[in-house]
């Protein structure tokens, strides 16, 4: 089970106030190669996949997200705004050390300020030439293993001259820890305080060809959310990133979410945009498996008989089909499925036990596709249901080679 949750490819650093509270972590990338994780992120594609990992990965605990995450990100990927409007109580912007100082880069940080975010000045060492920076950032963080007592010192006053947090790094042992704390350090991080820890989570891929589509259809104005939704649909993992980032802290949706629809309108032309851009670019090419063939034809079943029959709202229908077997996709339990995700109490509860219109269909799904012998359809909708499996079975084979690339 541990190596199985172990596939994010991040691990986690506490950072501490004056008083030892934790207040925030760092994101920290661990390289394929199993190289030691890697303070820098080396280039806009690896920012993506922390960025994708952290708001739309499983987590056991789900702890991450109830305190700020410090994201250090490449100079270029600040100049192309491509960031989300994420909750600035999630994310902390962590800029690589001692960037050159243009005006351009000054004014794409004072619109990330402006819009609510915090900024970090990573590994920085003190020059007249960052006064400009130093009047817009929030917190400096200074790597205390580079200074004797007598540059620290100097180095500090010069810091504290501005409204920023001093942030002390590579605290190894309790003399150092004391030290910092006289100097007037406000936030603390290093092995003495709290090693870097994995993050517990499956990574999920959503597949490229599907988010191509998805990228290809947002450069049309024309495009409606029901078009997008659409091709959402088509891949059960895609589905549920996209309603985890509807579903974040940012959004605060007063209604729970219903349907794909629903979800796209709410999160806005524009973000989806910045989010498929972002989903594309952290994606991978794994062949989808034979349980999404399933998912598709259970959800698809769903909307196509809630459409005939009127008894379920048809859209509402697919999503507790994607949803009802997904948890199997992921291996993960239900429960830490549906704790992620904040869909309305009928889906809950039709996933659950069957509970309700919605559930009664989902089990009336199930047990034709398996062909239950105790289950018996009425006259009048016996066609309905197998025009609705070989309607299924169509569609499904062709999202399937549509994902598969083969007709990209």
């Amino acid at each position: 089970m541990e190596e199985h949750f172990n596939q994010l490819g991040l691990s986690r650093q506490p950072i501490f106030d004056r008083n030892l509270n934790v207040v925030a972590y760092e994101l920290l990338y661990q390289s394929e190669s199993g190289d030691d994780i890697a303070k820098f992120l080396k280039g806009d594609q690896e920012a993506c996949d922390v960025l994708i990992n952290n708001f739309t990965s499983i987590y056991d605990s789900g702890a991450l997200k109830s305190l700020p995450a410090f994201l250090n990100v490449t100079e270029g990927f600040i100049k192309t705004e491509s960031l989300p409007s994420l909750s600035r109580h999630n994310l902390v912007i962590d800029i690589k050390q001692n960037p050159k100082i243009t005006e351009e880069l000054i004014s794409s940080l004072r619109r990330y300020i402006d819009a609510g975010y915090r900024i970090v000045l990573d590994d920085f060492t003190y020059n007249p030439d960052y006064n400009e920076l130093l009047e817009i950032a929030h917190v400096v963080r200074v790597d205390i293993s580079k200074y004797n007592a007598s540059e620290m010192t100097k180095h500090l006053k010069h810091i504290q001259r501005f409204k920023v947090a001093a942030l002390a790094e590579n605290v190894e042992n309790y003399e150092e820890y004391d030290k910092c704390h006289r100097l007037g350090f406000r936030l603390f991080q290093g092995n003495f305080l709290s090693q870097p820890t994995r993050i517990q989570g499956k990574k999920l891929t959503s597949n490229q060809a599907i988010v191509i589509h998805l990228l290809a259809a947002l450069q049309d104005k024309e495009v409606t959310p029901d078009v997008l939704a659409d091709i959402t649909s088509r891949d059960p993992q895609l589905t549920f990133k996209l309603l985890r980032i509807v579903n974040s802290a940012q959004f605060n949706l007063p209604n729970k979410i219903e349907s794909l629809t629903q979800a796209i309108v709410s999160l806005g032309m524009n973000e989806i945009n910045k989010w498929a851009t972002l989903l594309a670019l952290s994606s991978n090419d794994d062949k989808p498996s034979e349980l999404i063939r399933q998912i598709l034809i259970t959800a698809r079943m769903c909307e196509f008989i809630a459409y005939h029959t009127e008894e379920v709202d048809s859209e509402m229908a697919f999503i507790t089909g994607v949803l009802s077997m997904l948890d199997a996709l992921l291996e993960v339990e239900q429960s830490t499925l549906l704790s992620q995700l904040s869909v309305s109490d009928e889906i809950e509860r039709a996933i659950r036990g069957y509970e309700g219109k919605a559930g009664k269909l989902l089990q009336a799904v199930n047990f034709y596709m398996i062909g239950q012998s105790s289950f018996q359809l009425p006259e009048d909708v016996k066609k309905v249901y197998a025009d609705a499996y070989f309607e299924s079975l169509r569609w499904s084979n062709e999202t399937m080679q549509m994902m598969e690339g083969s007709h990209l």
